[in-house]
């Protein structure tokens, strides 16, 4: 049952208040808002009591907004409707930014950040000179003893 819950999709708090939390959806539909009655409370002034509903079903995830005062914005649209839900998508509503995470199809992972080939643009990783490293050890070992060895005798 718990590798069951952890393949449902999952909604990530990105940006505003509440940053970092997460959301597990469930089979039935979510309202979120702000009122505390809502299934995904989210605290920000902006948004409205009954803000969205998201739904998960045999064919995907789809969101719809309440009627809410500033809107439902799926990746820098406004949504009208049922809105589909693919992986990596960012829902904005008041000023919070949620990142939709499917482990069932995914292409990014739950902060968002894309799977795919290895970055070639990184600089190498370069050994520090030896001189220097050296120097490093015997000041490291001053600091910890309160004397340093004289390496010229």
């Amino acid at each position: 049952m718990m590798n069951e819950c952890q393949l449902l999709p999952l909604l990530t708090v990105a940006s505003g208040p509440m940053r970092g939390v997460g959301f597990r959806l469930r089979r039935q539909p979510q309202v979120i808002g702000r009122d505390p009655a809502v299934d995904i409370v989210v605290y920000d002034p902006h948004l409205s009591r009954r803000h969205a509903e998201i739904r998960l079903a045999d064919e995907g995830v789809a969101l719809a907004d309440l009627d809410s005062t500033n809107g439902t914005w799926v990746n820098g649209g406004r949504t009208s409707g049922l809105t589909r839900l693919t992986d990596g998508d960012v829902i904005r509503l008041g000023r919070t930014e949620l990142r939709f995470h499917d482990p069932g199809v995914a292409r990014t992972d739950p902060v968002g950040l894309s799977f795919g080939a290895a970055r070639q643009d990184r600089r190498q990783t370069l050994m520090l000179p030896l001189a220097l490293a050296a120097a490093g050890d015997t000041a490291h070992r001053a600091s910890t003893t309160g004397h340093v060895a004289d390496s010229r005798a």
